[in-house]
């Protein structure tokens, strides 16, 4: 067996029924690992665990002394989730079609696009993002983690394979590859969009960083991963990707993707709007609905993706064109206004950087912005992102974003020392009264941008996870402009 814990829990005559580390999961015979968070530490909810029939605790602490159950230490708790996840699951990733893409921006689009690109050649599509997990089409659930931890990710594999997937497609974040819960997942394509500053928080370095995105090109060369058909699908504009590239060449099967390098895909003659963008790929003809120049190059990653599953390009390009939008993804907000209004996840400077870009070509008035930063984040990219949207505004509405436990008045100070010599913003802490008074400003041809929040249906203001969605509030704000 692959599985210290399993191996442990077969030798004391046990028969597990269930691996979770939330202890409101807990059913008679579940082994609870429990785990340290950032908020909370499992090990305080071993008794509970324990109370509701809990057979195994793991945990990386010693076991109490009336534990009252079986008690495994394990010196590495993430390797020993996945061990035992997959091994209890039956190895369901062996025996699936996985996708995973890596990056700092475009993971979210081109999984859209490459689930629309898939399913219209008639696949199966299952997809884990950052916006929901779905099987075959139909979501399972909202995501609380870009990629799951290892115990519900391996659960969620055993019922695609049991749905048959053809296609899983899965966002993979460089938390995820340093905290092992792909552990185990043997791609059969793996996907690097561009490296940008981000979770410098976590990393500390970018070198760091990177190192971690990398993790998921060393599993595709590994000597574990046997899977027949292993391709690499990078973005040769990206200085980290043609590292890549370097890396991988002669080693798997590589496509590659660019708008400035020669590559296996590329795009000329693209015609942006703010109704979708046009290009032809290669000589075919191709349109999606997405806005902007970023958006192209998601597109080809979508193209390779499908090239690497067998399907053509003109029956992949036609289904990129049949995809509506991408929740959150300069999302357009429509109730008849005679003004634009985008909801965007931009909580970079060059994410808001590149929202800018996509609108200014067709700018005929004002842009006005509504953002924050997340609160317990990566606090250097605070003041680039408030230059940013000073430089690139004429009117800004700092706002909170997710503040979770970190005092928004700190928040709020550390983007101001960007926007030193502006005086272009207002601070209105209320998201909500922030988005009623941006959209109450605008005028006819004025572009509103609500950036941070993207997709999200919530907001988390200290220890609490209130519901809040950009896109409902715009349109309410809209609303009551017309009345």
């Amino acid at each position: 067996m692959f599985s210290r814990v399993l191996d442990f829990a077969a030798s004391r005559g046990l028969t597990l029924t269930g691996l979770t580390y939330n202890s409101a999961e807990i059913r008679p015979g579940y082994a609870f690992f429990a785990l340290k968070g950032v908020h909370h530490d499992g090990n305080a909810f071993i008794p509970d665990a324990v109370k509701k029939g809990a057979a195994l605790i793991v945990s990386a602490c010693p076991a109490p002394a009336d534990c009252g159950a079986a008690y495994f230490r394990s010196d590495d708790m993430d390797k020993d989730m996945a061990d035992a996840a997959y091994a209890f699951y039956g190895r369901p990733s062996d025996s699936l079609n996985i996708t995973g893409v890596t990056g700092t921006k475009g993971k979210t689009s081109i999984a859209y696009l490459a689930e629309a690109a898939l399913a219209h050649a008639g696949k199966k599509v299952s997809v884990l993002g950052t916006v929901n997990y779905r099987i075959n089409g139909c979501v399972v659930q909202d995501a609380p983690n870009t990629t799951p931890l290892a115990l519900p990710l391996f659960k969620l594999l055993k019922q695609m394979k049991d749905a048959q997937t053809d296609a899983l497609v899965m966002e993979v974040s460089s938390h995820s590859l340093e905290q092992q819960r792909v552990r185990h997942i043997h791609f059969d394509t793996a996907v690097f969009t561009n490296l940008q500053r981000d979770h410098l928080d976590f990393h500390h370095t970018f070198e760091n960083y990177f190192a971690a995105k990398k993790k998921l090109f060393e599993e595709l060369l590994s000597s574990q991963n046997t899977k027949p058909h292993k391709t690499a699908v990078i973005n040769a504009d990206d200085p980290y990707g043609r590292q890549l590239i370097d890396m991988l060449k002669g080693k798997v099967r590589l496509l590659t993707y660019g708008l400035e390098t020669e590559a296996d895909y590329t795009a000329s003659d693209i015609e942006e709007s703010l109704h979708g963008t046009k290009f032809t790929v290669n000589g075919l003809p191709g349109q999606i609905r997405l806005l902007g120049r970023h958006n192209v190059y998601n597109a080809l990653a979508a193209l390779c993706i499908a090239k690497a599953n067998g399907v053509q390009e003109k029956d992949a390009l036609a289904g990129l064109a049949e995809l509506a939008g991408v929740p959150g993804r300069m999302e357009r907000i429509d109730g008849g206004q005679d003004f634009f209004v985008f909801v965007d996840f931009a909580y970079t400077d060059e994410s808001l950087q590149r929202a800018y870009q996509t609108v200014k070509h067709f700018q005929k008035g004002r842009i006005i912005t509504v953002f924050g930063c997340g609160g317990d984040r990566d606090r250097t990219k605070r003041p680039l992102m408030g230059r940013t949207a000073c430089q690139n505004s004429d009117l800004v509405f700092l706002t909170n974003d997710n503040p979770r436990t970190e005092d928004p008045k700190q928040i709020f100070a550390d983007i101001q020392k960007g926007m030193d010599g502006f005086s272009n913003y207002e601070v209105e802490p209320d998201r909500r009264a922030a988005i009623f008074k941006a959209i109450n400003a605008a005028h006819k041809d004025d572009i509103v941008i609500i950036a941070g929040k993207g997709h999200e249906q919530t907001q988390k203001i200290g220890h609490e996870v209130l519901p809040f969605s950009d896109q409902q509030t715009a349109r309410e704000a809209i609303g009551g402009k017309h009345v």
